[in-house]
């Protein structure tokens, strides 16, 4: 890794997230350290999970461009050239496909599955939405905030905040060290898609939202109610099985009825929740760039 960006001829640090191991990762980092010098080591108690571990070295990084790699090495360092010519041709975001990947065919299929609803749900167009091979300038690494396993969805939290991005085919190897933590049943990768779309949704105006949902359970819930008059009372009031269809259906319309009047409550609480919360800080996050432009020379 050293000997490719040290081809680049551009200054670098390296920043090695320890999320709690229990080998010989310090000795071995810390050896590494004193040999170079531009090594930032930053070392969890316990395990915290990748997203928590993106933010640690994000929030360490100063560089004007960020790569991400995983420690596996299965993503080489020899692509980043190849990355950084993307950036350099003005993108904001790069993301690696690995368009040859080297993984269990049940991990593969499931992975172009996600990628798939994610494309769908969110609008973009990426082939490999959870490679862990990307490049960041820094105004992109600086603003997006990550947390449970949103590290998955990152190309989407980059594409809502407007940044352009491109992806490129990168080379993929067997997994040299390290085992996978891959379980088929990837459900956590599901909930954060719904969690995402609640809080893109909610982020700025979650009154409106959440009434606009109210409308729809109190659509369905009518929709229930004029069945259940129908069923027990116009068309088949003497046929008893579908008096107690009517009846399931007068159930499920009072239950959507009740849960329209409950959400616009909760989107009030939200809604004042969210005005203390969109103070100056949160505004600078929405920013890109705040130039100031002067025609005084002395300004």
């Amino acid at each position: 890794m050293r000997t490719v960006l040290g081809g680049l001829q551009q200054p670098f640090e390296f920043i090695l997230i320890d999320d709690g191991s229990t080998d010989d990762t310090q000795a071995v980092v810390e050896a590494l350290g004193r040999q170079y010098g531009n090594v930032i080591y930053i070392q969890h108690f316990r395990n915290q999970g990748k997203s928590i571990g993106l933010m640690q070295g994000f929030d360490a990084a100063s560089g004007d461009v960020a790569i991400t790699l995983d420690a596996d090495l299965q993503d080489q360092p020899e692509m980043f050239p190849r990355l950084l010519e993307q950036i350099e041709a003005g993108y904001d975001f790069v993301n690696g496909w690995r368009r040859s990947r080297h993984d269990p065919a049940a991990k593969k299929i499931v992975s172009r599955i996600y990628n798939g609803l994610v494309n769908r749900v969110f609008g973009v167009q990426l082939n490999d939405i959870n490679s862990g091979l990307k490049a960041y300038r820094r105004e992109v690494y600086k603003s997006i905030e990550l947390r449970g396993d949103l590290h998955r969805l990152v190309p989407v939290l980059v594409a809502l905040k407007a940044f352009t991005i491109s992806e490129i085919p990168v080379e993929h190897s067997e997994r040299k060290h390290g085992q996978s933590k891959y379980r088929l049943l990837r459900h956590r990768g599901i909930l954060d898609v719904f969690a995402l779309i609640a809080v893109n949704a909610t982020q700025t105006r979650p009154f409106h939202i959440f009434c606009e949902a109210a409308f729809v359970f109190w659509m369905f819930g009518l929709m229930c109610f004029l069945s259940w008059v129908g069923l027990t009372y116009a068309v088949w009031g003497g046929n008893s099985h579908w008096r107690i269809v009517g009846t399931l259906l007068g159930g499920v319309g009072t239950w959507a009825a009740f849960v329209g009047s409950v959400l616009p409550i909760f989107g009030l609480f939200l809604e004042i929740e969210a005005g203390r919360a969109q103070d100056v800080r949160w505004r600078h996050r929405l920013v890109r760039h705040n130039k100031r432009f002067s025609t005084d020379p002395q300004g």
